[in-house]
């Protein structure tokens, strides 16, 4: 029995993963990373040892090394669900939020309670734009730990972007009123309000605050984009990309602004880049399918302007513009399908107008009426 006892010790102490395990966890990062090198001289295709060692170039800061090596623990082995968690914490350190957020789905299918990688993804979302399920994953990790000042932020500043005002005012609130959210989030209710000097005012208050603020610095880009004030908006929109290189919204609206100031080719290369950062983005396969109508490149525009009709049915600018180009290939039927359906939007859109007028009418009568209080 003593001689099995020596024999398990020795095997231990000469395994060099468990060794790099080991020395890991006392915080020898130096030790464990040549013990897990050591372990891969033997073993190249060790997931395990590899995504450990990747573990050690995370704990260093050294995003891009471990990016890397954790991708190949999943090549090595697809089925470590954990790994993608890890992976995607490294992708947000390197501000690439949309694969980090197809990571943190992966990982919530294997581990769907996981409380944090939810938190995780909805901040990757909001990163990125994607602002109805950012809401979702964010308002479930608030439920979950709702002291986690993260949260508040991105849930202040999703429900703005969003125009949920009220609830957006409810998470400043809990914030502490910290100078920089609160001016932020004022800004983006004021600018949907219309009132555009007044948010300029908020977001400009918002950079003094951190002049690092990304969303601050975007909102300021939106705001010279609307006014046509084109120079200062790509100024604003670069300053923020350059914050947060996955920001899809930003991103596709410098491509509208550099295809507009007579860059179209820089302008599509941007617009293509925001199709890799959000799914079902239906602004930018209009705007290349614009682009290349102009250019008469109809087979091209046909098929940007088809996929951006898929995601939005509803919008009549695409379908007009579809029905144009089916018009320039020759294909009349189709055409007059899509002219068909753009006459139908604008009477619903004429519809609901009035409906809303004879409300507002019966109200104001109501209002009016003797003895009404």
């Amino acid at each position: 029995m003593a001689l099995l006892y020596l024999l398990l010790t020795l095997a231990l102490v000469q395994d060099p993963l468990a060794e790099g395990q080991r020395a890991f966890q006392a915080g020898d990062l130096a030790a464990a990373e040549a013990a897990f090198r050591k372990h891969l001289a033997a073993h190249p295709n060790s997931a395990e040892a590899l995504s450990n060692l990747a573990a050690v170039h995370a704990r260093r800061q050294q995003y891009p090394e471990a990016v890397h090596l954790y991708r190949n623990a999943l090549k090595a082995d697809p089925s470590l669900t954990p790994v993608h968690f890890n992976l995607a914490v490294s992708l947000i350190q390197l501000r690439e939020y949309a694969p980090a957020a197809a990571h943190l789905r992966t990982f919530l299918k294997g581990f769907p309670k996981e409380a944090r990688a939810r938190q995780l993804l909805g901040l990757c979302l909001v990163e990125t734009g994607d602002l109805r399920p950012a809401l979702d994953e964010l308002e479930a990790a608030y439920a979950a730990n709702p002291r986690d000042a993260s949260i508040v932020f991105s849930l202040a500043y999703a429900h703005a972007r969003a125009g949920n005002e009220l609830r957006s005012l409810h998470f400043v609130g809990l914030s502490g009123r910290q100078p920089g959210l609160a001016a932020l989030v004022e800004g983006l209710i004021d600018y949907r309000r219309g009132r555009f000097a007044e948010a300029r005012a908020h977001f400009e208050r918002a950079i003094q605050a951190d002049p690092n603020s990304a969303p601050a610095l975007a909102a300021l880009g939106r705001l010279h984009l609307l006014e046509n004030d084109d120079p200062p908006a790509i100024e604003y929109l670069e300053k923020a990309m350059r914050l947060n290189p996955q920001d899809a919204e930003s991103i596709y609206q410098l491509g509208v602004l550099y295809d507009r100031a007579g860059h179209a080719a820089k302008g599509r290369d941007y617009l293509r880049r925001a199709l890799t950062l959000r799914a079902a983005y239906a602004d930018p396969h209009y705007q290349l399918g614009r682009i290349a109508f102009r250019e008469n490149r109809y087979h091209e525009a046909l098929n940007e302007l088809e996929q951006a009709a898929k995601i939005l049915p509803d919008q009549e600018a695409i379908r007009l513009l579809l029905g144009r180009t089916y018009q320039a290939l020759g294909r009349a039927a189709d055409a007059k399908r899509e002219f068909a359906e753009v006459r139908r939007l604008k009477q619903q859109v004429v519809e609901r107008d009035r409906l809303r007028l004879d409300s507002d009418a019966l109200m104001r009568a109501e209002r009016e009426a003797p003895g009404a209080q």
